[in-house]
């Protein structure tokens, strides 16, 4: 089911560019002809999503979150990992002491990528070249029946236009959907994990990136369209899955519990092999070797990726406790 922005499923790997894409959806719902390249789109032209309304979990209201935190460290120094909600809601925050002592204690912040520096011109312009239909093609080749004949009145649920969004690959109609679908249920970028601290760096401390935008959508549109087609036939046909995913995730990162999101990653990928090889497991490595670099030096890091990049056997954690570094987990003292 869908997840972006901040599902711990296949769409997780894809919020971190929905995001970018979010602030620039109004001007893509205004175009009637093919996509080549966009400008920025106006202030306030972003459209309004439906409201729908998430009931916390008990673990979600009820005290301080805690998180998800783990402690490297090598000969040289140490490095902090945090795991990330793309988009997030007011009641994860404040974020654990602990988190933010260890921010504070770090001369440098790592991120998947610096999206607070990445223009929405340039999400467009990507969004053209790589997640567009030449002019004589079209979603509606590529997707089932059913997806085609429920996506309409799902797409206007959610502000979208269903012939805009033809114009589209299955991997982008895919996470710009998702995107919609979490600030509707009140889940928002600029209230995510990373944004909450590259907001805090910005001209206090150095800010690095782990990945690049183009990284991230190669990633995206080298799975196999049929598992993002069948990744989208499950949006449409069955979005309460989707609301109650929502619930799962944010409850679990509130609560700390690694082990009910390592469940939730392992559920949403056990259809989408190529899903989790190319979001989630190859980047795993690619992170990991981007740590590794910075436990090798003399900087005290605070890095911050998706909480489904850090957990599991095959997780960065897992990773790097097998290269030898000894990496513990921190617990808030809630």
């Amino acid at each position: 089911g869908p997840i972006s922005g901040l599902w711990y499923n296949r769409r997780m790997a894809k919020a971190r560019f929905a995001a970018a894409f979010a602030l620039a959806l109004g001007l893509l719902q205004a175009q009637d002809t093919q996509v080549v390249t966009l400008p920025a789109p106006p202030e306030g032209t972003a459209p309004k999503p439906a409201v729908h309304v998430i009931a916390d979990a008990p673990t979600a209201g009820a005290a301080r979150a805690r998180g998800l935190l783990w402690k490297a460290t090598s000969a040289t120094t140490t490095v902090y990992l945090a795991g990330s909600l793309h988009f997030g809601s007011p009641d994860m925050y404040p974020l654990p002491q602990e988190m933010e002592s260890a921010f504070q204690e770090s001369s440098v912040l790592v991120v998947e990528v610096d999206i607070s520096a990445m223009s929405p011109t340039k999400a467009l312009g990507l969004m053209a070249t790589s997640g567009t239909y030449p002019p004589e093609d079209s979603l509606w080749n590529h997707v089932s029946e059913r997806t085609r004949s429920l996506l309409p009145a799902f797409a206007a649920q959610h502000g979208l236009n269903a012939d805009v969004l033809a114009r589209l690959r299955p991997w982008a109609v895919d996470f710009v959907l998702s995107a919609q679908m979490m600030q509707a249920a009140g889940m928002r970028p600029d209230l995510g994990i990373d944004m909450h601290f590259l907001g805090q760096a910005k001209g206090a401390k150095r800010i690095e990136a782990l990945e690049t935008v183009d990284q991230q959508i190669r990633a995206l549109a080298d799975v196999p369209d049929r598992e993002h087609a069948q990744a989208l036939e499950e949006a449409v046909t069955n979005p309460g899955r989707a609301d109650q995913t929502l619930r799962t995730m944010k409850a679990a990162w509130i609560a700390g519990d690694a082990s009910a999101l390592e469940a939730l990653v392992a559920d949403e990928f056990s259809k989408t092999p190529e899903s989790r090889k190319r979001l989630l497991d190859e980047r795993n490595v690619r992170m990991t070797a981007g740590v590794e670099s910075y436990l090798k030096g003399g900087e005290t890091c605070f890095v911050v990726v998706g909480g489904a990049h850090l957990i599991g056997k095959d997780g960065v954690v897992s990773r790097l406790a097998a290269k030898g570094y000894t990496v513990k987990r921190v617990v808030s003292a809630n």
